[in-house]
């Protein structure tokens, strides 16, 4: 059971099953859930009985494996803790949740995912292979994620694949990793859970108003650990043979942290001796290497 394995659901809909839950008291039997949540399409009786089923069935699933919810033989699903007050506050939970579990649970992929797109634009110098179709994507990625034993020439049974690409793009996006896009279906854009991040750092007196930049990046590979320094990062460059970064910021990392600079949310310091610096990477910008992050707003962090 997984997120990537039980495919019909979206995030939004297991939030809601959450706050359904929650306010019936805790808990509910399969029938009771079925019939608040009505089936997406309506065919014939039974064609849309068995559509209904399935939703439920998956949504169900998908909580059960972020261990939000658990049942009995007798078909009640409970809450297991308590339910975030908002939808923003759900995909810290779920980001918190995913950051936090081993190699072997079957939902490290999603994150372990996210950062072979990071490495693989990384040896490209760019996203243009993103441009390629969903199977080649996939293909891609799963050779730059970790081996589990496998065999490659079944792609059904590669960690990441093609079916596994739509719920686990939904996720990606619900989470502020990622942009949906006409062409490359995905890009990964890390903005709004960097800035998430970063705020909740701040709240709890992680990171202060002027962080040095060596530090910024121990933190935030801690949070964001498919991010430069971050041991999934880490795990996919050793896959692909990505060569030492150095003091040099992946494209992605680079482009995030410009256009929070951009917009007023963060401000990039540059100015100190050229060993202190790290070098960005990516399009034209006039800040090219920085020594420091300095917070200049609050940020919302929900």
């Amino acid at each position: 059971m997984s997120l990537l394995s039980d495919t019909n659901h979206s995030p939004q809909r297991v939030f809601a099953l959450l706050r359904l839950l929650e306010a019936e008291g805790g808990s509910l039997d399969f029938d009771a859930i079925k019939t608040w949540f009505k089936p997406e399409f309506r065919g014939s009786e039974n064609r849309g009985s068995e559509g209904e089923h399935i939703n439920i069935r998956q949504m169900l699933g998908a909580a059960t494996s972020l261990n939000l919810i658990t049942s009995d033989a007798q078909n009640q699903y409970r809450l297991l803790g308590p339910v975030p007050a908002t939808l923003d506050a759900f995909a810290d939970a779920v980001h918190d949740r995913l950051v936090g579990v081993d190699w072997g649970d079957a939902d490290s992929i999603i994150l372990e995912a996210f950062a072979a797109m990071i490495t693989v634009s990384e040896v490209e110098q760019g996203t243009a292979w993103l441009d390629g179709n969903a199977k080649e994507r996939a293909s891609r990625i799963n050779k730059a994620v970790r081996r589990d034993g496998a065999d490659e020439e079944d792609e059904s049974k590669n960690r990441f694949n093609a079916t596994k690409a739509a719920p686990w793009k939904r996720w990606i996006i619900f989470l502020g990793l990622g942009l949906s896009m006409p062409k490359g279906d995905l890009y990964p854009y890390p903005v709004s859970r960097l800035e998430r991040e970063i705020a909740r750092m701040r709240l709890v007196g992680i990171l202060g108003e002027e962080t040095e930049i060596e530090l910024f990046l121990e933190k935030i590979a801690a949070r964001m650990p498919y991010l430069d320094g971050g041991r999934l990062f880490a795990a996919s460059a050793d896959q692909i043979r990505l060569p030492p970064m150095g003091r040099r910021l992946s494209r992605v990392l680079t482009g995030a942290l410009r256009d929070l600079h951009d917009d007023k949310r963060i401000a990039l310091d540059t100015i100190g001796d050229a060993k202190e610096r790290y070098e960005m990477t990516g399009e034209p910008h006039i800040v090219k290497s920085i020594k420091g992050v300095r917070l200049i707003v609050e940020m919302s962090h929900g």
